[in-house]
């Protein structure tokens, strides 16, 4: 279940929701949202509250970024403006520290 709404994600990337970017718009908030809940390893009598803006905010965010991932499918994202820059690499490595007030277990190093 995602934390925020096909409104919210368009508003992000700001555009306009319409029939034919929907589906695709939830596609990229469900996404996220698996990966939330993946790195969050919350018990399963305590999921993350739909309501919880940090959940809601990095899905926005995270849903952003896997929206936008097919223009640097190659690790290049071209621009008129800037150039090619290089996509960073590390997918959601860099929202963990984000997510960890909501982590609830953590394994033994």
């Amino acid at each position: 279940m995602a934390y925020a709404t096909v409104d919210e994600l368009a508003a992000g990337l700001r555009i306009r929701v319409n029939p034919d970017n929907t589906d695709l718009l939830q596609a990229c908030l469900d996404a996220a949202a698996v990966e939330i809940d993946h790195e969050a390893d919350r018990r399963a009598d305590d999921p993350i509250d739909p309501a919880d803006a940090l959940a809601n905010r990095l899905n926005v965010l995270r849903g952003v970024e896997w929206y936008k991932a097919n223009d640097a499918a190659f690790g290049i994202i071209g621009s008129d403006d800037t150039g090619a820059l290089q996509a960073p690499r590390d997918g959601f490595n860099r929202h963990r520290f984000t997510l960890s007030p909501l982590k609830q277990q953590h394994g033994i190093a």
